[in-house]
């Protein structure tokens, strides 16, 4: 990841709240939060992502207030949030880079790319942005929209190409991914059930096998050496046999066949004490007469 990652990259102009968010409002936000932190798609750590916190989430102020609320940056490791880990977002100007907000810590460094998922949309009103190598590493696979690996995290690039890949796609709710934002995955919608909804599908689609497993032979990718062919009694076809030459060869019965191919028949038998040149194979009772 970049040496950037996780920090603030934009003008924050940070202001005290004036009010305390209703609980109404962030109660909703702070659940899924806690939902994707049991996803383990938001949290922290101390070896992934240099242990930076990772991943937010926002929902669009309702009613005539304009702007959105969204968690405070690098408050992901925390277990228990609460209100005041959430910051009002109430302005944004993309081309001097600068937010505006209200709140006793600055807002998460991706809320520009919320900004304009807002701003592109009038029906978006939930963002939820999670770290996922799952669904990162399989995006085209499931046949996500992804936004290219040249646009850098948190960047004015990240911001526009954001803003037409929502122009792009007119399917709501909407699961994408940026490349350039390592395992970064984003879902917008109408409402959190619907975004958190698509989210948790794609992260089940990316669990799934990538199809049917073929069953694999014995000692398979090794070259073949083995003569088990030219005997019908061998307990597997020569055409799954793929034993390299090094190993040793089965020498008791003709023709050679490799100790794993060797017919049923012709294991060789337990080899007890020899007694006056007899070889005794009795049960144990008796065996043990015979020594003395």
């Amino acid at each position: 990841m970049a040496e950037a990652e996780g920090v603030i990259q934009f003008d924050c102009c940070l202001a005290a709240p004036s009010a305390e968010l209703p609980g109404g409002l962030a109660q909703p936000l702070l659940a899924w939060r806690t939902v994707l932190r049991l996803l383990k798609l938001i949290g922290q750590g101390d070896v992934r992502y240099g242990g930076l916190g990772y991943g937010n989430v926002s929902r669009r102020m309702p009613g005539p207030a304009r702007g959105f609320v969204i968690t405070a940056s690098q408050t992901s490791g925390l277990a228990d949030a609460g209100i005041e880990h959430l910051v009002w977002v109430k302005r944004w100007d993309l081309g001097r880079f600068q937010v505006e907000a209200e709140g006793a810590l600055p807002p998460s460094s991706e809320s520009l790319t919320h900004a304009m998922l807002y701003a592109g949309d009038p029906e978006v009103h939930w963002v939820l942005h999670g770290h996922c190598p799952d669904i990162w590493r399989n995006a085209e696979g499931l046949g996500l929209a992804a936004i290219g690996a040249e646009v850098g995290y948190g960047s004015p690039q990240m911001a526009e190409a954001v803003a037409a890949l929502l122009r792009a796609n007119n399917a709501r709710p909407l699961v994408f991914v940026t490349l350039g934002h390592k395992d970064g995955v984003f879902a917008c919608g109408g409402s959190a059930e619907a975004a958190g909804g698509a989210l948790v599908a794609a992260l089940a689609q990316a669990l799934q096998p990538r199809g049917p497993r073929a069953p694999r032979p014995p000692y398979a990718g090794r070259k073949a050496s083995c003569a088990c062919s030219t005997s019908a009694n061998c307990r597997i076809e020569s055409s799954t046999c793929a034993l390299t030459a090094s190993r040793p060869l089965w020498r008791r019965s003709p023709p050679w066949r490799c100790a794993a191919h060797r017919p049923l028949a012709s294991r060789r038998p337990t080899r007890w004490p020899r007694r006056r040149g007899v070889q005794v194979m009795w049960p144990r009772f008796l065996r043990t007469m015979a020594m003395h």
